[in-house]
């Protein structure tokens, strides 16, 4: 029996030391599984790492809660079949507006020739007299301009009223037809849904690189548009292939080929009367209609047109496009830093009536009930002590920037296509007429809000004064950059100052007290664009330049700390660029254009020595 027992105890004792260590055989196998699966997920993160890492970092800020891409932009239409309409539709309308071009031979004539002339201003009043001593134009000219431009905007006004016929009898089959669905676009109009940001790239003057940047800071600042950036030929695509393939996407933008999209090869030639065609006429101009061709040819109904040197300051969103204040006007405007000299002439051509009335003072538009209760002025007030254009029915005091537009391209067609007739035909004509100046520069800027006011179609002139930000260096004042303020908050801002200081008295409302009101308190304005143009954001140009660093060694700011924003700002705009450059090498017409495919030993030490330094001492 005791042997029995022991025989049981030593089968046991055997058992136990083959289970454990068949245990441990197991554990081990296991533990080798797990360490293999291990290595490879940390072999994959190293391999991973840092351009996939950026690219969901990047992803992560144009799309920080989940939001579906795209999110009311202009779903439910077929891309090719949208892009063949409106470019048809596009070159029906140029086309229309090239035949009512004026007679530039007759234009041409000797005894036709318009003369500038400097004369100094009196009081610092820009007078009516002033304006019209300023400039000689001949009947003939005068005649020639106003008789084609009534006929343009004779066609515009009946395309108007044919759209909203034809709108309001489908309204009204709709309203009669409840269970049917019925198409509500029209033939004259460009197809297109919601709303959205356009940007205009290309090469040549690193645009598309510059709306890279602009796009990625607009998502850092919360923005959730989405966003087209307008390419206007293949050959700007094929030299910022990835940015348009590759990185802008990620941010929920895309490349749009203009191109591609019209059909037409962009051949830049002189105009001559012989070579005459839609496509010369197009490419000719492209530079001075670009931005209305871009509103026109987006895919939105609702958009902001900014400019590639453009940093969003807050989050712009859907919500701007709801407000009443858009809805009754459909478009916003900013102003620029002069005072308006548009040429009295203008007005004559257009057959835009001038009151005896003020409508502003020094710029400050007054509300209904205070021009009600002013008198007409007389004759030598109206022609040499006030200025021009305070008086009823010329345009706003300051002249108009169009760096920034938030339009309705459905309700502003017929502003559109006029400000595009005005840049075809604004070199000598209607760019001088502008501006007041016999080379027209800028003139372009203009021509949204001039035809706007001469189509009687409403408009919103922000109020808030443009402010100039930049550095001081050696005593000396360095303007870098354009703030450009909120139009929703502008006009509570308006409406509030008119309550308060209406009744007393027209001393009070000028553009200067409104504005030294303005900037009493900060809740006044909302800083919404920074247009950093001068110089824009390349880089290489700003550190090697001059622009940032100093032959000296010393550095700079390009941005000046407001009470809306501090240094995190022009930290957050160098990371970006050094993301793009250097940490992501990307392959764009911009850096290759610096730094060639055998130079990369070059761009290495550029990066990893002035991009770095500069980096670290602005972030510091």
């Amino acid at each position: 029996m005791a042997s029995l027992k022991r025989l049981r105890f030593q089968i046991q004792r055997y058992v136990e030391r083959r289970f454990s260590t068949l245990l441990l055989a197991l554990m081990a196998v296991v533990f080798i599984l797990y360490s293999f699966a291990s290595m490879g997920t940390n072999t994959a993160k190293v391999h991973k790492t840092e351009k996939d890492y950026f690219t969901e970092y990047i992803q992560s800020e144009a799309n920080p809660q989940g939001k579906a891409s795209g999110a009311n932009g202009a779903s439910g239409l077929d891309a090719v079949s949208t892009h063949n309409f409106n470019a048809r539709l596009l070159k029906q309308y140029v086309k229309e507006l090239y035949d009512l071009r004026p007679d530039y031979e007759l234009l041409a004539q000797d005894e036709n020739q318009v003369e500038y002339v400097n004369i100094p201003q009196q009081n610092g009043i820009i007078s009516k007299s002033y304006l019209e001593n300023s400039v000689s134009i001949p009947p003939k000219w005068l005649e020639e301009v106003r008789g084609k431009h009534s006929l343009v905007t004779g066609l515009l006004r009946e395309k108007v009223k044919e759209i909203n016929k034809e709108m309001a009898a489908k309204v009204k089959y709709s309203n009669n037809h409840p269970d049917e669905t019925i198409n509500m676009d029209s033939n004259l109009l460009f197809k297109s849904r919601g709303n959205g940001a356009v940007i205009v790239g290309g090469h040549a003057n690193d645009e598309t690189w510059l709306a890279l940047i602009s796009t990625r800071l607009f998502r850092k600042a919360g923005g959730t548009l989405p966003i087209e950036v307008i390419i206007p030929t293949r050959e700007d695509y094929k030299k910022d292939a990835e940015i348009c393939d590759k990185y802008l996407p990620q941010l929920n933008a895309q490349c749009v080929i203009l191109e591609d999209i019209l059909g037409l090869t962009p051949v830049i030639k002189k105009f001559t009367e012989e070579s005459e065609s839609i496509e010369a006429y197009i490419w000719n101009r492209f530079n001075d209609i670009k931005k209305e061709v871009a509103i026109l040819m987006s895919s939105f109904d609702n958009v902001l047109y900014i400019t590639p040197e453009n940093i969003m300051l807050k989050p712009m969103e859907h919500a701007v496009f709801t407000k009443q204040l858009f809805k009754d006007k459909g478009l916003f405007v900013w102003t620029d830093f002069g005072l308006r000299k548009t040429l009295v002439d203008f007005y004559k051509i257009a057959n835009v009536e001038i009151g005896k009335k003020k409508k502003s003072e020094f710029g400050l538009p007054l509300t209904p009930e205070v021009i009600e209760n002013l008198e007409n002025l007389s004759n030598e007030v109206l022609q040499d002590k006030t200025n021009f254009h305070d008086l009823e029915g010329t345009l706003p005091f300051k002249q108009s920037e169009s760096s920034e537009i938030i339009i309705d391209k459905r309700k502003h067609l017929s502003t559109l296509l006029l400000s595009m007739y005005y840049n075809f035909n604004g070199h000598g004509i209607y760019h001088p007429l502008l501006t007041g100046e016999k080379e027209g520069y800028w003139g372009s800027k203009e021509t949204i809000i001039a035809s706007a006011h001469v189509l009687g179609n409403p408009y919103y002139s922000i109020n808030t004064n443009v402010d100039s930000n930049g550095y001081m260096y050696d005593d000396e004042y360095h303007g870098v950059s354009m703030l450009q303020y909120d139009p929703i908050v502008d006009s509570y801002s308006y409406e509030a100052y008119m309550k308060k200081f209406s009744k007393k008295g027209l001393s009070k409302l000028t553009w200067k007290n409104y504005q030294r009101w303005l900037s009493a308190s900060s809740e006044r304005r909302s800083p919404l664009f920074l247009n950093m143009n001068n110089p824009a954001l390349r880089p290489i140009e700003l550190l090697r330049d001059g622009h940032v660093r100093k032959e000296n060694g010393d550095r700079v700011r390009l941005v000046s700390s407001t009470s809306y924003f501090d240094n995190k700002l022009e930290t957050d705009i160098w990371r970006v660029m050094n993301d793009y450059m250097c940490y992501l090498s990307i392959d764009c017409a911009y850096v290759n254009k610096h730094f060639t495919a055998s130079q990369a030993s070059e761009k290495k030490a550029f990066c990893n020595q002035d991009m770095k330094e500069h980096l670290l001492w602005v972030s510091s």
